[in-house]
């Protein structure tokens, strides 16, 4: 792995970006349902706004897209994180669903917009052998800033409760905190000097549209079930933990903290696996065995077992994303890698609504442990249909006769 040293200017101010939002959002991630449930919110209301973010990245996905591929990465980016901020503040300060709805709403289409331009960004910031370690090492990046999050965090809730209330509820303090954390990533992405964007014609798919098609649809279903799958459950896994084990505030935090701590680690490791074995092998062999992890997770009676699962099940899960992200990319013309982005966060977003909605539903009547079993099935399909759709065109690609030897990206 290069050091940060050998990456852009661009990069490193970005990476520097990344890890403050990856520190903020965990914090914000670890005590947002439990925020929202302990201000009287119904567990219907916690799954429709976990739903909420992924509905108006319906509306704006494409759209998005196609501003950003005009307009540039960096104000889409700053654009994206000062509505986060903003969003949060509302989140912190209210407990009602129109207050909360609100403030889900504005960080929900600021986190879409910082996500859609950030892996055009890194494509284009990085030479061709330089992709897959700067996409697997953004990710790391984001996963250890989340450890750290992740760690800080489960101590917050008590230290606010001996530095006063600030809020409606006892995690309504490390929820506004974060928003400050937000505010400060603007400072890097601000530095960042973006070179101006080169004139698009008005159908900037035209004459590449068919070639495109048929890749995009493939590269999008899986997306799809897998969003549905990681919604029914992942982001109720704190109060899974809490409920069924009776894990207090700080385990709960020092937890999801290894979890990120091994899964930022793990991350590191994906290109040379996929220098050995393939892109798409690597893809499928880690998330196939997460799956097996995670039923592990759903089925284990003690808290131990089930917390180990967890910790590894989310690694192999999350180390080769960034691997299959720099595939799509590099199977995009750079002046479309946007609109193609926003396709696959669209798909994505499309499955998490749908998944979120249910899954506030569907808890209320058989409970997380069967939720667990349908997101396992859901990775599952998924990740067959990556493997069937693009394993043949990662080989095609690999050039001979020395795999081994092959550069990571390009």
């Amino acid at each position: 792995m290069r050091g940060l040293r050998h990456f852009d200017r661009n990069v490193r101010l970005f990476l520097i970006a990344l890890a403050l939002h990856g520190f903020s959002s965990a914090i914000y991630g670890l005590w947002f349902n439990l925020h929202v449930l302990e201000g009287g919110g119904s567990r219907e209301l916690l799954g429709l706004l976990n739903a909420l973010p992924s509905a108006l990245a319906l509306g704006i996905g494409l759209p998005a897209g196609r501003w950003i591929d005009r307009i540039g990465r960096r104000p889409a980016m700053l654009l994206g994180v000062l509505l986060m901020g903003l969003g949060t503040i509302g989140v912190g300060l209210g407990t009602g669903p129109l207050p909360l709805g609100l403030g889900v709403g504005l960080i929900g289409v600021g986190y879409n917009l910082f996500v859609i331009a950030h892996a055009p960004f890194l494509a284009e910031n990085a030479s061709e052998a330089e992709r897959a370690a700067l996409f697997a090492l953004s990710s790391a990046v984001l996963f250890w800033a989340g450890f750290a999050g992740e760690l800080a965090g489960g101590a917050l809730p008590d230290l606010f409760r001996v530095l006063g209330s600030v809020g409606p509820t006892p995690y309504a303090g490390p929820i506004l905190f974060t928003a400050l954390i937000d505010f400060a990533s603007l400072g890097p992405l601000l530095a960042i000097r973006e070179a101006p964007r080169a004139p698009m014609t008005a159908r900037p798919m035209h004459g590449q549209g068919r070639p495109l098609r048929a890749p995009v649809f493939h590269m999008a279903v899986p997306n799809l079930l897998m969003g549905i799958g990681a919604a029914l459950s992942i982001p109720f896994l704190n109060v899974y933990f809490h409920e069924r084990y009776g894990l207090p505030d700080e385990i709960l935090g020092a937890l999801f903290a290894l979890a990120s701590a091994l899964t930022g680690l793990a991350t590191l490791l994906a290109p040379a696996l996929a220098r050995g074995i393939g892109r798409i092998p690597t893809v499928a062999l880690t998330q196939g065995l997460s799956v097996v992890f995670l039923i592990g997770m759903a089925l284990a009676d003690q808290a131990p077992l089930a917390a180990l699962a967890m910790i590894l099940r989310g690694a192999l899960m999350n180390m080769a994303s960034p691997l299959f992200t720099e595939f799509c990319m590099e199977q995009t013309p750079p002046a479309e890698r946007a609109t193609v982005s926003s396709i696959l966060n669209l798909t994505w977003e499309a499955g998490w609504m749908i998944g979120a909605a249910l899954s506030g539903l569907l808890q209320a009547r058989y409970g997380l442990t069967a939720m667990l079993l349908g997101t396992a099935a859901l990775y599952g399909l998924g990740t067959l249909h990556q493997y069937l759709a693009f394993a043949p065109r990662d080989r095609a690609l690999a050039p001979q006769p020395a795999p081994a030897l092959r550069r990571p990206a390009g």
